[in-house]
């Protein structure tokens, strides 16, 4: 297990800009990103798939699909605990580690569109490398929060922007797109929106299967580590991610927000759809968590406001859509 990195009192004496960065500094965003690739490229089918071979990866896909999920929760619960501190003891850190990422993911895309050559490796490596990003953002944008109150009309208004542009924005283009893509037996040049797509391997296939959106993942990782800052304990299992980072024994971790992704990717697989899981991620987290911590209901005028906002769009687009 990784050890949770302890601010160095000496460190005070030193000004941040000029701070070295230790190479165990790039541990945690480095073991995701490993874990992320070498998993899918040991799955991956080595060649063409049989209709027998199609028929079982098919039912396999909501199985990995959660394994997935969980995998990818314990990542964000790793980067919460033991990436984070480094990044606020060494602030040029995460600047050199996005700049890395978007290089990194700005060459995977321009290969993937003007190559066929290790196509599938390039792709393990550009889903992985969007991973590391999401949860590299996902842990920023708590930064802006004062309150654990304000995660209320935070999850409001995330769920619905996501919604109006699942089925009347932008995301509704780009799903469209993806759709005839991948119906089109993933033949000519890549959509650019595919590369906004997290994918996994499924055995039996010989080509990554995209599971949800690069939004998705941010909100999980933002939600953990809210939790985790806010001392709210978000995990169906057991303790907190709070407790963990004590240097006690991990317990099992499956937080609320992965629950609400985990219901949203069923759903959509079993109905044949692209449904926005954003709503239902913020539904999940909200659910757990507000019964169990009242500060969380300790909103101000200006929040409530917000909530308000977004419960009237919620409700001005579920009409329009009954009527329509």
């Amino acid at each position: 297990m990784l050890r949770q990195e302890i601010p160095n009192p000496d460190d005070a004496m030193i000004p941040a800009a000029v701070r070295p960065i230790p190479a165990r500094a790039f541990l945690p965003a480095g073991a995701v990103f490993i874990l992320f690739s070498l998993v899918p490229l040991g799955l991956l089918a080595p060649g063409p798939v049989s209709i027998e071979g199609a028929t079982v990866a098919r039912l396999l896909f909501p199985l990995f699909a959660l394994i997935f999920i969980v995998i990818l929760s314990f990542a964000c619960a790793v980067f919460t605990l033991y990436q984070e501190p480094f990044l606020i003891r060494f602030p040029g850190l995460r600047r050199l580690i996005v700049l890395g990422s978007l290089a990194l993911g700005a060459g995977l895309v321009l290969l993937l569109r003007h190559t066929e050559s290790y196509r599938e490796v390039l792709f393990v490596l550009a889903s992985a490398n969007l991973v590391v990003f999401a949860l590299l953002l996902g842990n920023f944008l708590v930064s802006g929060l004062n309150r654990p109150s304000e995660l209320v009309p935070v999850c409001i208004v995330m769920s619905a922007a996501d919604l109006l542009s699942v089925f009347a924005g932008p995301s509704k283009q780009m799903i469209e797109g993806i759709d005839v893509f991948y119906r089109d037996g993933r033949v000519g040049i890549v959509p650019w929106s595919d590369f906004l797509l997290v994918k996994i391997a499924v055995p039996g296939v010989d080509h990554l299967l995209p599971v949800f959106g690069v939004a998705d993942v941010i909100m999980l990782a933002f939600l953990i580590a809210a939790a985790h800052k806010f001392r709210i304990d978000d995990n169906l299992l057991g303790r907190g991610l709070g407790e963990m980072g004590n240097g006690r024994r991990i317990s099992p971790w499956f937080p609320a927000a992965a629950a609400g992704l985990a219901v949203a990717l069923l759903a959509a697989h079993g109905f044949s759809l692209f449904l926005p899981a954003l709503p239902v991620i913020a539904l999940f987290f909200l659910g757990y968590t507000l019964p169990r911590h009242p500060k969380m209901r300790l909103l101000q005028r200006t929040e409530w406001a917000v909530v308000l906002i977004g419960i009237a769009l919620l409700s001005g687009w579920a009409i329009s859509g009954m009527t329509g």
